[in-house]
């Protein structure tokens, strides 16, 4: 499943963060199993469709629960992905701006072979603990709260 560590990333920064410049996001996929895995990298190939991806099973990130596809629920894919993806980074997240862009994962210099021999990334930390007491109390963050978090501005 998906690792409870990184959906925290994506929940209490990535999410919230990118709220205050005006996106609504909405995750469209996250873990998969092999077997949805082989799916999906079957349609087009195999199986009618267009190609969607270009990982088979095992090679996806999404396979061991360090990933997520997201799009805004108004923009759809029509998004500034390069503030999109400085907001990721910020919440330690990895982007590939040129290849997948709804696609935000945490490696920690990890491959997907190392994934599949058992490794994981270290135990991320938000960047700043405002973040979480936010999330834990249901409170919004604002643009002030990022400040005092020293975040930079994403406009």
């Amino acid at each position: 499943m998906i690792d409870p560590n990184f959906l925290a990333q994506v929940n209490d920064c990535f999410m919230p963060v990118a709220a205050l410049y005006g996106y609504t996001l909405r995750v469209v996929d996250d873990f998969r199993t092999m077997e949805e895995q082989d799916r999906i990298y079957n349609q087009g190939r195999t199986v009618d469709g267009h190609i969607v991806t270009e990982a088979p099973a095992g090679k996806s990130i999404h396979n061991y629960g360090f990933a997520v596809d997201v799009v805004d629920r108004w923009r759809g894919y029509d998004i500034d992905w390069d503030k999109l993806s400085r907001i990721g980074a910020y919440c330690r997240l990895e982007h590939d701006d040129e290849v997948d862009f709804p696609h935000f994962e945490e490696r920690g210099g990890l491959s997907t072979a190392d994934f599949a021999a058992g490794k994981r990334p270290p135990f991320l930390k938000l960047p700043c603990a405002l973040m979480r007491e936010r999330a834990v109390t249901g409170q919004p963050l604002t643009r002030e709260d990022l400040k005092t978090c020293g975040a930079p501005d994403f406009d």
